[in-house]
């Protein structure tokens, strides 16, 4: 195992606790962002790009019939995979936090809709019509697919909710509670939801772990609002579907682990490793598990965890995600480090490589309740390259356009696809550019960073309707690099002589000018 820490881009500043990332064709997705998303990213998901070092975030497009996806923080997560299909994964999204602090019960089907290797990437969001006992609006909770008698269920548990509408006042608008203890069931084809009360649940509870194998899914953890308590809890949930209507049966095992806002990133087949979380209120969990779910059977051990840096031992609080293929983004407050500027650290712990398919799944936890965390505020403004047709998206334009980023601009350009990374703020994966007005009739464009234009002069020429002209053309006309405006001369304006009386031309019209003007 290993662990790395990442460089982040000013893009990363999106990254808060809460977010969720899911590996499509090999390609990991973030979203779940600070904030509303903007015009210039109308979306809010963006394809993760982990470069060497450099952690970097590029906007994605959705397919024109897709639904509009909230940035959710903290959504139960999870996804489906046919072995015998070479389709890419199908995820489930359900509920989860908005910016407005609302907790929304939908949910969402996310796919790969068309993909063109590294160059663009679009996605297709559905969300799915729930009917019958639909569960209330949450987060912190589970979501897992199983398989009984040929057919596939969603089943869902746990979370936290508002207070009910009867109990909701200003002074509480905004606490939660733990939802009620019952087991839903989902039918992936219909949305017709049933809910399920098993005495063997006394008591609802958040942030647990859960991973499922065919029509079973395991419960680990998770934490109580009203009592505080993390207990060593692991219970079995057992679907059947060889009655008239779907039923579950619930076991409570014995060797649980006491943990809570834990992250799960899959090891092998049947092999699960558990990754950070808490035992206690002011106490992180640093150990690690191991879980191997075979025959029916579930089996954890302790598993040595990486070389804690000195930064993540310090910091009192810690979240993350899955990227899949035993590999997990771990962040850290700034503040942990003296004199940061950065919100957060980033960092990837990577377990090993995972060479078999999976037929099992676990649904995705943030590490870090948002209750615990600083509150939810707008997302920090970023541009991002726009079509002048007024396209959001920087990936709808042809290949020449495309490849015009990457033209040689001047004697002294050297971007490179290769090598180049973002240098201004306002870049996400292409180069600023400017428009020289001379050069031909039509002029030509030059990078920004090639002319060694400042950040400021970037944004003023953004702006303002001012011709440039770059180095290579520049002829003490209109602005080049670096910022040089011609001077001009003002002639005063001379006031009329004074004419004599004598000489003095007087018509009707003047008379009655002069008159109105001087009575």
């Amino acid at each position: 195992m290993s662990l790395q820490m990442v460089s982040e881009s000013s893009k990363t500043g999106l990254i808060y606790p809460g977010f969720s990332l899911f590996n499509l064709n090999g390609e990991v997705f973030f979203f779940g962002q600070k904030g509303w998303p903007k015009r210039s990213c109308s979306t809010g998901v963006f394809l993760l790009h982990l470069k060497g070092h450099n952690l970097k975030l590029k906007a994605v497009s959705f397919s024109p019939d897709s639904c509009y996806l909230p940035p959710l923080r903290c959504p139960a997560i999870t996804h489906y995979s046919d072995p015998s299909e070479s389709k890419s994964p199908l995820y489930f999204i359900h509920g989860g936090r908005d910016p407005n602090n609302d907790l929304t019960n939908s949910l969402y089907l996310m796919m790969v809709y068309s993909s063109t290797g590294n160059k663009t990437t679009s996605l297709r969001c559905i969300e799915k019509n729930l009917e019958g006992e639909v569960p209330r609006g949450r987060y912190g909770h589970s979501i897992n697919v199983v398989q009984s008698k040929g057919q596939m269920l969603l089943v869902l548990f746990g979370g936290r909710c508002f207070r009910p509408p009867g109990q909701r006042t200003s002074e509480n608008w905004n606490s939660v509670v733990d939802c009620f203890p019952e087991v839903f069931l989902i039918d992936i084809n219909t949305g017709h939801c049933t809910s399920h009360i098993l005495p063997e649940i006394e008591d609802g509870f958040s942030f647990h772990i859960s991973i499922a194998k065919i029509d079973r899914v395991y419960i680990l953890g998770g934490h109580s609002i009203e009592t505080n308590l993390r207990p060593e809890r692991l219970l079995c949930l057992k679907v059947d579907l060889s009655g008239t209507s779907p039923s579950v049966q619930c076991t409570i095992l014995q060797g649980g682990i006491s943990v809570s806002s834990a992250i799960v990133t899959q090891a092998g087949n049947d092999e699960f490793i558990i990754l950070g979380g808490y035992e206690s209120e002011s106490k992180k969990r640093m150990i690690c598990n191991t879980i191997t779910v075979e025959n029916d059977n579930i089996q954890i051990l302790e598993k040595e965890p990486p070389v804690w840096t000195s930064d993540i031992k310090a910091s009192k609080t810690w979240f993350g995600s899955s990227m899949e293929s035993n590999t997990v983004l771990l962040g850290i407050p700034g503040e942990s480090k003296q004199d940061a500027a950065e919100a957060y650290f980033f960092y990837i712990v990577k377990f090993g490589k995972l060479d078999e398919e999976s037929q099992v799944s676990c649904s995705q936890e943030s590490f870090t309740d948002p209750e615990e965390c600083s509150t939810f505020e707008d997302s920090e403004e970023f541009n991002f390259e726009v079509e002048a047709d007024g396209s959001d998206d920087a990936e709808n334009r042809d290949n020449a356009d495309e490849e015009g980023y990457w033209i040689k601009c001047s004697s002294a350009c050297n971007m490179n696809v290769n090598i180049w990374e973002p240098y201004y703020s306002t870049e996400l994966n292409k180069p600023a550019m400017i428009f020289c007005s001379s050069g031909g009739d039509d002029g030509h464009w030059v990078h920004a960073q090639c002319m060694n234009l400042a950040e400021s002069q970037l944004i003023q020429f953004s702006q303002e309707n001012t011709k440039y002209f770059c180095n290579e053309h520049y002829i003490d006309r209109g602005i080049q690099t670096p910022q040089k405006k011609k001077q001009i001369k003002r002639t005063p304006i001379k006031s009329p002589r004074k004419k004599s009386p004598a000489t003095l031309k007087r018509t009707p019209m003047k008379k009655s000018f002069l008159k109105r003007l001087f009575d």
